[in-house]
């Protein structure tokens, strides 16, 4: 007479062994099994014939194989008797292998690694050696996945600003008709204390084949370093089950942007032209922006209308730049031609950004000079001939009559 023994609670387990021997029934333990579905098998024909997990447990029947509808199994596979063997499963109970049942190559004293898919029927089949049945055989277990559940977040990654609070939902999803109660934690990657976290239920009563769920609120102190850090949800009922789900926080400070509307200009002597500057909110920003420029050489005049904007939680506001390249001093000097950059700046407290004109004074096609240079040669040729004519007044007024 012999049974299969599964799952043996520590407590329960030598009062079972001590009635097991007294009523003659050997208990034949399933294989350790990692996960997903992972197992080491040792197979023999020479005494003690059958299947173990060490050279030393092998067994006629072998260690019980339980596995899920459709899983990947992979078993390392070694002769433990120098002997040529191979391991298969006998799905359909013909005694035979099939095509499309689990056939290992021949192995021997060097372990090979056999990786195959699980039938997705559930049920009790049997694996031989297909080459020594008789004593190496066990039975290969399809087993429906017992109550589950799973855990997730929504939101699962949050933007959340200096002193502020944010908020996920955690569900916990009953699966293969799990119910019951389920004990919520968390654990920060950011050094402890720095951000605190705390869910409206919990534990939580997670209904058959439903869904149940709890508010996660995460709050960031005041200076918390901006940076992202990652927050783990776990879930674990009294028993072994334990999941989690993770929540990612970026802290961020309020803080503006600043664009030109365009990033090039050109300015004819003597005129001006306009960019607009635009400044907008970022991350819940408000105050005042005061705005400055600098140019790589002096010439032009640069000036903004209005000199300072004040910005508002996710607004946008904006202020006019005016370029001016007309002369300037007492002597109405000309603005050199040439190319500039400006940058303009906007500082709010220890807050500043910049952008980048390119600015240029005179045509765009490089020829501004030249109705200048035609103004200065016509004015050099006209003193030229107004002293030549002087001279030759002079000269005929001068000379004696005869």
């Amino acid at each position: 007479m012999s049974a299969t023994v599964r799952l043996l609670k520590p407590i329960a387990l030598p009062f079972l062994l001590i009635a097991a021997g007294m009523l003659g029934i050997t208990l034949l333990p399933a294989l350790p099994r990692a996960s997903p579905a992972s197992f080491t098998l040792f197979g023999r024909i020479l005494p003690p014939a059958g299947w173990g997990a060490m050279t030393t447990t092998v067994t006629s029947p072998g260690p019980d194989l339980t596995v899920l509808p459709g899983e990947t199994v992979t078993i390392s596979l070694t002769s433990d008797d120098g002997i040529s063997h191979n391991w298969g499963v006998d799905y359909n109970g013909n005694g035979v292998s099939d095509p499309g049942e689990p056939l290992s190559s021949n192995f021997g004293s060097t372990a090979i690694p056999f990786t195959f898919t699980a039938t997705t029927t559930p049920g009790t089949y049997t694996y031989w050696c297909f080459i020594h049945k008789g004593p190496m055989f066990g039975k290969f277990i399809v087993s429906p996945p017992g109550p589950d559940y799973s855990v997730s977040s929504n939101p699962s990654s949050l933007q959340i600003l200096q002193g502020a609070s944010a908020n996920s939902t955690i569900s916990i999803t009953s699966l293969n008709n799990f119910a019951g109660s389920v004990t919520l934690s968390s654990s920060s990657s950011s050094p402890p204390g720095l951000l605190t976290s705390s869910f409206s239920v919990n534990p939580i009563m997670v209904p058959q084949s439903g869904t149940a769920k709890s508010n996660f609120t995460i709050t960031v102190p005041a200076g918390t370093s901006p940076a992202s850090y990652s927050i783990t949800v776990t879930a674990k009922n009294s028993t072994t089950f334990s999941h989690s789900a993770t929540v990612t926080v970026t802290v961020v400070i309020p803080d503006f942007k600043i664009a030109l509307s365009s990033s090039s200009l050109t300015v004819a002597p003597g005129s001006s032209e306009n960019v607009t500057v635009t400044l907008t909110s970022l991350n819940g920003f408000s105050g005042t922006v005061s705005l400055t420029s600098t140019l790589t050489s002096p010439g032009p005049q640069v000036t903004f209308s209005p000199i300072s904007v004040t910005l508002s939680p996710g607004g946008t506001v904006s202020s006019t730049l005016s370029v001016s390249a007309a002369s300037s001093g007492a002597y109405s000097t000309p603005v050199p031609l040439g190319n500039y950059n400006v940058n303009v700046t906007g500082t709010s407290g220890s807050l500043v950004h910049s952008a980048t004109l390119a600015l240029t004074i005179g045509s765009s096609s490089g020829a501004g000079a030249l109705p200048t240079l035609a103004i200065v040669g016509v004015g050099i040729a006209s003193a030229v001939a107004i002293v030549v004519a002087g001279v030759y007044f002079l000269r005929r007024r001068s000379k004696p009559k005869t």
